[in-house]
């Protein structure tokens, strides 16, 4: 299984919801998703008046590139459409199903 059905299953599970909100290893074990003992996962929620930016880790040797490299690897997750998901959902909540705009 994957995250996705996690995911889809709090949107629709009230009681799954909450336990994947508070105890997230627990819960995506339920479903399939091993989660190793060297990492600890956290589960936020967005709402309409809420939106939780993750910085990832950075790569090996950040302080060694340019910024022009770094973005070069950074890895952006793409909306349906083809568009920039995580621009998307910062500005306006969420992915459109065109590309290049906001809902």
């Amino acid at each position: 299984m994957t995250v996705a059905r996690a995911i889809t299953r709090a949107w629709t599970d009230d009681a799954y919801k909450a336990k994947l909100l508070s105890d997230p290893r627990a819960a995506l074990n339920e479903v399939g998703v091993a989660v190793s003992d060297k990492i600890t996962p956290r589960v936020v929620e967005d709402t309409a008046e809420i939106r939780h930016f993750v910085l990832p880790k950075p790569p090996p040797q950040a302080g060694d590139q340019d910024l022009d490299q770094l973005m070069e690897g950074l890895w952006m997750p793409t909306g349906p459409g083809g568009g920039n998901c995580t621009a998307y959902t910062l500005h306006c909540g969420g992915c459109d199903t065109k590309p290049g705009g906001c809902r």
